[in-house]
């Protein structure tokens, strides 16, 4: 068998299985764990503590616009504890640095999402949450 022939074999077999490769990978696409996980929090139920729920309302916001903004931000793995026992803790931060208005942690309890607190970044001056336990 000659270099040709074989050439011409390989490419017989190559080019369709590259075909057929690219229509799988089109369909599903990839995802990074990132995504994932902020895809299962917003998917949850989610739960306010008081905090939460009082620094909310110094946003002038309700846990529905919450929900819907936390698509806006990422996972900070550097500061969460991902692995914490019973339920891991994920640090989120906004994807663009100049709309963060907040920053939060949220605790993955199975099907549901608890977020205890909010770390307001802008001053809001009649905000007296912190005083709540």
């Amino acid at each position: 068998m000659s270099f040709w022939h074989r050439f011409r074999l390989f490419l017989i077999g190559f080019i369709p299985g590259c075909i057929i490769l690219f229509f799988i990978i089109n369909k599903t696409g990839c995802t990074s764990p990132n995504e994932l996980k902020m895809l299962e929090l917003q998917h949850q139920y989610l739960m306010l503590g008081n905090k939460a729920a009082c620094k909310l309302k110094c946003l002038v916001m309700i846990d529905k616009g919450f929900k819907v903004n936390m698509r806006n931000f990422q996972v900070n793995y550097d500061l969460s504890d991902v692995h914490k026992k019973p339920y891991g803790i994920y640090y989120l931060q906004a994807k663009e640095v100049k709309d963060a208005r907040y920053e939060f942690i949220a605790e993955d309890k199975d099907t549901i999402t608890f977020v205890n607190d909010i770390k307001l970044l802008s001053s809001t001056e009649n905000c007296q949450c912190d005083t709540i336990n």
